[in-house]
């Protein structure tokens, strides 16, 4: 009875609340903005590349890519789980939607505010990262990867963890192989706090 209390109580915990109704509200938005029409050029840049992939091709190898092919190989499993359809094209970015937003709210309970103001700015997050497009592409992969690592290397100086150090190294990684600008100048600035740091 005393671990069933535990366990509802976890469950039912004001954090895991939050945490659902921000990826609650990242799909809802990005899937009423993707539902209102597409960009030839940009919106069905990834479904080909994704179906490509899926296919059995690669890219450099059997296409010619312009960024890092990252997109396509995620795209490809998304049709894999969900099959080759535009919904499953608006999930993937969806799912990069929600992941931003719970990565800030993480981030900015972790720095020590308060669990609602943390909720309000992660839900203005969850508003904004991914819904301008609302498919996926390169910049917004890119900028996201980019916003999560710097999340975890400021939360690496704070607590020290290897674990911080360690996510913040492989979200600047899946930046670069989503595009290269700005991953790359992310990097450098990484680099060049983290020398500082090292050296004081």
């Amino acid at each position: 009875l005393n671990w069933n209390n535990k366990l509802t109580k976890n469950i039912i915990n004001k954090k895991n609340i939050y945490y659902f109704l921000l990826i609650l509200n990242s799909f809802a938005f990005v899937f009423y903005s993707g539902g209102r029409g597409a960009f030839s050029i940009d919106s069905f840049f990834h479904y080909d590349a994704g179906f490509h992939v899926l296919n059995g091709n690669h890219p450099f190898k059997d296409y010619w890519l312009i960024s890092g092919p990252l997109l396509d190989y995620m795209q490809s499993f998304v049709f894999y789980i969900f099959g080759v359809k535009w919904s499953s094209y608006v999930i993937h970015a969806a799912i990069l939607n929600s992941f931003i937003s719970i990565i800030c709210f993480y981030f900015f309970i972790k720095i020590g505010l308060d669990q609602i103001f943390s909720f309000i700015y992660s839900l203005g997050v969850s508003i904004l990262a991914y819904t301008s497009i609302s498919t996926p592409f390169v910049d917004h992969h890119a900028v996201i990867f980019c916003l999560a690592s710097v999340c975890f290397f400021i939360l690496a100086i704070i607590y020290n963890k290897y674990v911080y150090w360690a996510c913040s190294s492989l979200l600047l990684v899946l930046s670069f192989f989503s595009k290269q600008i700005p991953s790359s100048y992310m990097a450098l600035i990484v680099i060049i706090i983290l020398a500082t740091y090292l050296y004081i």
